[in-house]
């Protein structure tokens, strides 16, 4: 991301010859950040977990194989998981908004929540496994490492994210920030019927994520200022920067405006409008100083679309099923970063799409070149008779890891100690399903509803996590992996539900 830079000595000229001094920004000062840095750094660990609701693979798709535009093609390097392991690997196309980060994440892959091969008795799901029947049996084991034995979308013990909540009670003001950017379901007849929900408390108790960036928004800063004098005293100065040097003069800016010729009046509009012109780049540039301070209000939330008009249909192209989700993830992520730099909260839930999701990708797909005429789920299912396999899928997937790129690049750009926001975090992006053997009937390869071939991406340095390789597994539970990944976050756990043990490789 191209950094806003400002000259050092840029004044802001005013009335009368008068120059406005700025202070010293952090676009002023050309960064210095090292790439090699310490491991453990002198702020509060932080734990996030970006959900996108959809598999990795298409039905009955190889890997490298897909049609576009009716033709059938095989190309490798789409598929989600490199070939190479360790830090030499080639970034595969749902990667591509993670270039300019491959230091700062890694990709775990070929993990498996276990299931039952021989029957689909609910009293025959194993330890930590899958009911037999996806999506919803795979949901709670991914989420909480206990066994599901049923197909409803629920947890039956506490999810990763409240644990370490629980462990950072008393801390924050607020002890976890539960967001959804899918505001609808999108099927009429049916409901989220438990797909909405990505936190659970103890015993398993759902917890509501809230769709509204405004109302987050509202929630979380309205007459907010930080506890500390010191630090209070800092954000009131740049409360108060924010303002509008033209709006502080209006007065003696109008009585001037009355009283010089029309040739002046002229010049004077010109000059202020440059004046507002840059204090608008200013106040434009994403805060890079890491300092807390009350960001933008997000304004009306963006429209809820209608339902889904149905998979491969012409009016797909319309707004039915989609409510402008790529905005409204935008104003999530903004608010998780600023409430981790505010220290408002450590831990946060950011659900993009829901489990199962009916989300409409035409509009998505079409400004990545290859419109896709499907909802998210379907395109697993090869909803769009001329694009479908494992490019369309690997699509959706880069735009859901755009917006876990974007919550990244946020978070490494704010310093803190001796390093970065990201550097205290452990950041998770976690898809819904893998691409392997299908869980219903255990015998179709290549499927979407699968609990194999599972990844899990891991940012940040919290408590010496070491990113920026592809660490390949055999079937490890993606909980030992949460369960790392809460250690990192100051966590004392050993297991999560059900699974017991960690993955070591993810800090060595």
């Amino acid at each position: 991301m191209k950094r806003f830079r400002l000259a050092r000595r840029a004044v802001l000229r005013g009335l009368c010859g008068a120059a406005v001094g700025l202070p010293l920004l952090d676009c002023m000062v050309p960064s210095t950040r090292s790439v090699a840095r310490a491991q453990n750094t002198s702020g509060p660990r932080r734990y996030a977990i970006v959900f996108a609701g959809q598999a990795i693979g298409g039905d009955g798709w190889e890997r490298d194989r897909f049609m576009i535009g009716g033709e059938r093609i095989q190309e490798a390097g789409h598929f989600i998981v490199p070939e190479q392991a360790g830090n030499a690997y080639t970034l595969t196309t749902p990667l591509r908004p993670l270039a300019e980060l491959r230091r700062e994440f890694s990709l775990v892959s070929g993990l498996a929540i276990p299931y039952s091969k021989t029957s689909a008795e609910p009293s025959e799901v194993p330890p930590g496994g899958a009911y037999r029947d996806f999506h919803g049996g795979g949901a709670g084991p991914l989420l909480c490492g206990t066994r599901s034995e049923s197909a409803s979308f629920t947890c039956r013990s506490i999810t990763s994210d409240q644990v370490v909540a629980a462990f950072n009670e008393g801390e924050t003001s607020v002890p976890s920030l539960v967001l959804r950017a899918q505001p609808s379901w999108y099927l009429s007849g049916s409901s989220y019927a438990g797909r909405n929900y990505l936190s659970y408390g103890e015993g398993g108790k759902r917890i509501e994520s809230q769709t509204s960036p405004q109302i987050a928004f509202q929630s979380l800063f309205s007459g907010f200022a930080p506890e500390d004098d010191a630090e209070r005293a800092r954000f009131e100065f740049r409360r108060r920067a924010q303002e509008s040097v033209l709006d502080l003069v209006s007065e003696k800016r109008a009585s001037l405006l009355a009283r010089v010729g029309a040739a002046d009046r002229v010049r004077l509009e010109r000059h202020f409008d440059e004046i507002r012109a840059l204090e608008l780049r200013i106040a434009s540039a994403a805060p890079t100083g890491g300092g807390c301070v009350v960001p933008p209000d997000p304004g009306p939330d963006p429209a809820v679309g209608g339902d889904n008009a149905g998979s491969g249909s012409d009016s797909i192209a319309t707004n039915t099923g989609y409510s402008d989700e790529h905005t409204r993830a935008r104003l999530l992520a903004d608010l998780v970063y600023m409430a981790f730099v505010c220290d408002l909260t450590r831990v946060a839930t950011l659900q993009l799409t829901v489990f199962q999701s009916h989300m409409n990708v035409y509009a998505l797909t079409s400004e990545m070149g290859t419109p896709v005429r499907a909802d998210l789920h379907e395109v697993g299912h090869n909803g769009d008779q001329n694009n479908r396999g494992q490019l369309p899928v690997s699509l959706c997937l880069e735009w859901h890891i755009s917006h876990y790129a974007y919550l990244l690049e946020r978070l490494a750009s704010a310093p803190e100690g001796d390093g970065t926001v990201l550097d205290n975090s452990v950041v998770i992006f976690m898809p819904e399903a893998g691409h392997g053997t299908q869980l219903n009937d255990a015998a179709t390869p290549f499927q979407t509803h699968s609990v194999e071939d599972m990844v899990l991406l891991v940012a940040g340095r919290a408590g010496g996590l070491r990113p920026g390789r592809h660490i390949p597994t055999d079937g490890v539970h993606p909980a030992r992996c949460l369960v790392s990944c809460m250690q990192a976050a100051g966590a004392p756990v050993t297991s999560l539900g059900e699974v017991t043990g960690d993955l070591p490789e993810l800090f060595g």
